[in-house]
């Protein structure tokens, strides 16, 4: 490890007297601004923190179109106490306060549950999230902190533990299991689709469900479903299931549907928030099939026939977050290296770039998560491929980093060259 990444991961250096942070003012992109002030110091009972690593959302999209009429922001006065996104956050302690001196202490790492129940908050909604290089976390949001006690686990893998306990906790009350062989993942194409479709490769390979032979992603965007097969062929053919991506526009859409499970499919996970293309594909739903809602849905929308799911025994599961628990075992499994989240990568940008990230994510341009590296100088948005020949990484990862492919080596290769203190 050279010298500078090493002062890096210690905080072994001078804390800027300037912090920068994405503010919302009002609801459209036009609001977020970012502004340059002086870093705050924390308080008595606060810690100051680093953003090491900050994963886009489309939540962040949702936050940022639709200010405070968004149902969690309603009622707060964004005009003047503004809303600072980012939730998927991994971050290291730089100043602690005198009153929690024993609790936390320098370089300490944590990543954040958002969702702050017993408050009624969340980070990056009422809360200041981690758009943002520099931050002050208070006692409220220190009691959903969740400590990085592997000191070797990279920055972003933990960030995008996030997203990822929200698809793990998804499966929570029912799960792919043994006597399933058919799944199809509805809209898939996009980032949190692309975990479901890991998973289950992954639980194929783990014999969890040791008869599943066929997975069929769908999605209206042939760029994205071209990207998904080039990533995923491979490891769908290592974990011995058939993998289909195909667009539902298609002419020959049916005939293929029809040829890849005559029988139907045995899970169906919702993963496009377009009720009446998900009731369409339930009727491909066998007996004992099960629904498992992902998308972000609207309250009061869609119907269900209560008829069919009992006669037809399916099962229905929804989900639209996680727990600190869900988030516990997902870091773990991180930690141990049993789960690799930086898969899910798909480009990098430092502090300056961020509004241009979201907005990539918006349009549907980015193909899997973007990652915000805040204390990266002169980075613009790079997909990880592109930065293969950027920068000076060993021959072993710059093969990787060529295939789109992102590590704890590449990131600090990349902290080392563009990290500016």
């Amino acid at each position: 490890m050279s010298n500078q990444l090493q002062e890096y991961k210690s905080v072994g250096y001078s804390l800027p007297e300037e912090a920068r942070t994405w503010q919302l003012s009002a609801a459209g992109f036009e609001h977020l601004d970012l502004t340059r002030g002086t870093r705050r110091k924390p308080g008595p009972d606060e810690i100051a923190f680093r953003t090491d690593v900050n994963s886009i959302c489309f939540s962040d999209v949702k936050i940022i179109s639709a200010g405070d009429s968004h149902p969690r922001l309603v009622g707060y006065n964004i005009a003047d106490e503004k809303v600072v996104p980012g939730h998927e956050l991994a971050l290291t302690v730089v100043e602690v306060g005198e009153n929690v001196k024993e609790k936390y202490k320098i370089g300490d790492r944590f990543i954040v549950q958002a969702d702050m129940l017993k408050y009624g908050k969340a980070v990056g909604y009422d809360v200041w999230g981690g758009f943002c290089d520099y931050g002050i976390f208070g006692p409220e949001v220190q009691e959903y902190l969740i400590p990085v006690t592997n000191t070797e686990a990279g920055y972003s893998e933990v960030a995008l533990v996030e997203p990822w306990a929200c698809v793990q906790a998804s499966y929570a009350r029912a799960d792919v299991g043994e006597l399933d062989k058919t799944v199809w993942l509805c809209g898939g194409a996009g980032p949190m689709g692309q975990m479901h479709l890991v998973r289950m490769f992954s639980v194929k390979m783990s014999a969890q469900a040791p008869n599943l032979e066929t997975v069929l992603l769908t999605d209206i965007s042939d760029p994205r479903l071209e990207s998904v097969r080039a990533r995923y062929s491979d490891m769908a053919a290592k974990a011995g299931v058939r993998f289909e991506a195909l667009n539902p526009n298609a002419a020959d859409f049916d005939s293929k549907l029809e040829e890849l499970a005559p029988e139907g499919f045995d899970y169906l996970v919702a993963l496009c928030p377009v009720p009446e293309v998900i009731e369409e594909a339930m009727k491909k739903l066998r007996i004992y099939g099960v629904l498992n809602l992902f998308a972000g849905f609207k309250r009061g929308t869609g119907a269900l026939n209560m008829g069919d799911i009992h006669y037809d025994q399916i099962t229905v599961t929804g989900n639209s977050g996680s727990r600190i628990d869900d988030m516990k075992a997902v870091l773990e499994q991180v930690e141990s290296s049993a789960l690799d989240t930086n898969s899910s990568a798909w480009a990098v940008v430092g502090i300056e770039g961020a509004k241009q990230g979201v907005l990539e994510v918006k349009e549907g341009k980015a193909f899997n998560k973007v990652l915000i590296y805040p204390q990266c100088k002169d980075l613009p948005l790079t997909p990880i491929e592109d930065l293969a020949d950027q920068l000076p990484f060993p021959d072993d990862v710059k093969e990787e980093v060529r295939k789109g492919l992102w590590s704890k080596k590449a990131e600090e290769v990349l902290l080392e060259s563009k990290w500016g203190k």
